[in-house]
């Protein structure tokens, strides 16, 4: 028994007939006979009777016919598999990334990748830069967003942007009106700061300090965007990240650069023994790519 018997007899079954069934698999009658023939020993017993000009299939064949069919039907997802993995459309990614980018960039660059690829699953988790590196590590995860590189041997990094730091305040603060912040105008403001597992809360804090510029630390919140929220409700003034500041539509809340520059980098992090799968690769590329339409646009804003 092999495939190309059971092909004829598929053939026989779904179009009646020994003549079309050769047509459909492209081969002579007497050919299709043949390997019915072959096929009818190797079972053991009749597929067929003949009823005038036509064949008329046995109950045995007709039992046979419902295996074969969910064969090819197997057959069949199998090769749309084998296709879509081809073409990067099959398949799961693991991705995680810091924060700010998961709430704000992140969720419509992986949505417009997922539209034309229906197959494709995302399992997508927010996570500080830390455990993100080790999730990487472990390959827990396929692919990490960062600002921070990998400090493990297991990962490879890739500094995708260089983004500057914005200056957020009341819309109606006195220094609303200028073109930028600078660190010495915010002498003696109430100033609201990132706690300490924030790597930026480092940075901040070291330019005031170089400066001997004081602030009144008044507040100290988890996440940027209850910094935002503290700013709305007119509580003092923060430095954060650009991303937190994108889209930001909150008409209480005035962005302006924030000089000397507060830079935060956004890190590709993947895992360096990872086999290659195309479809990271094509997920990588279509970020990559959309990062880069989103810093434009932030630089322009800026």
């Amino acid at each position: 028994m092999n495939v190309r018997q059971i092909e004829a007899f598929r053939a026989v079954m779904t179009t009646g007939s020994v003549t079309r069934a050769g047509e459909r698999l492209s081969i002579s009658q007497p050919a299709v006979s043949q390997l019915i023939a072959h096929f009818e020993r190797h079972c053991g017993f009749r597929l067929f009777e003949r009823q005038g000009n036509k064949l008329a299939p046995t109950r045995e064949a007709q039992a046979l016919f419902s295996e074969v069919e969910r064969m090819f039907v197997g057959v069949g997802q199998i090769a749309r598999v084998a296709t879509a993995l081809r073409d990067q459309s099959w398949g799961a990614l693991s991705i995680a990334a810091f924060p700010a980018i998961a709430r704000r960039v992140l969720p419509e660059i992986i949505w417009s990748f997922c539209e034309s690829r229906p197959d494709t699953r995302f399992r997508f988790e927010s996570m500080r830069s830390r455990s993100l590196i080790d999730a990487v590590a472990t390959q827990h995860v396929d692919v990490g967003f960062s600002i921070l590189p990998g400090d493990r041997p297991e990962v490879e990094s890739t500094r995708l942007h260089r983004l500057r730091g914005l200056c957020i305040m009341p819309s109606g603060h006195r220094l609303a009106g200028g073109t930028c912040v600078r660190a010495e105008d915010l002498v003696e403001e109430d100033f609201i700061s990132l706690g300490p597992q924030d790597h930026s809360r480092f940075m901040i804090d070291r330019l005031f300090e170089e400066r001997k510029i004081s602030r009144r630390l008044r507040l100290e919140v988890g996440q940027s965007e209850t910094a935002f929220s503290f700013v709305a409700a007119g509580a003092g003034i923060a430095v954060v990240d650009p991303i937190s500041a994108y889209n930001n539509t909150d008409a209480r809340i005035t962005a302006r650069p924030f000089e000397p520059a507060v830079e935060f980098d956004i890190w590709l992090i993947r895992p360096k023994a990872a086999r290659s799968f195309n479809l990271v690769d094509r997920f990588v590329e279509h970020a990559l790519a959309q990062l880069q339409r989103f810093a434009d646009e932030l630089g322009r804003d800026c």
